[in-house]
């Protein structure tokens, strides 16, 4: 996969100063309401933006280095997504 250039917030459906519960319901409703999940007929590119987007925003440490990087680079890129590690009951 190509470096990710979009922003975590929006491939997530959030905003920046949503709480982690709303990351958690935004994330379950794309892979599963709205079928993002490969198995359930989604493209797994998408999937994979997902799951990167969401390992982290939902880790303290790593959604604030990522806001920091928002903050220095004017919002425009982010970071390339670390490996994912797959959820329990995820893949």
């Amino acid at each position: 996969m190509s470096e990710e250039r979009r922003n975590l917030y929006r491939i997530l459906h959030v905003q920046p100063e949503a709480p982690l519960e709303v990351i958690r319901a935004s994330y379950r409703t794309l892979m599963s309401t709205l079928r993002a999940h490969p198995d359930l007929g989604g493209d797994p590119e998408a999937a994979a933006r997902i799951n990167a987007a969401y390992a982290v925003l939902t880790d303290p440490e790593r959604r604030r280095a990522y806001d920091r990087s928002l903050k220095a680079g004017g919002g425009r890129s982010a970071p390339p997504p670390a490996p994912c590690t797959p959820l329990p009951g995820c893949c």
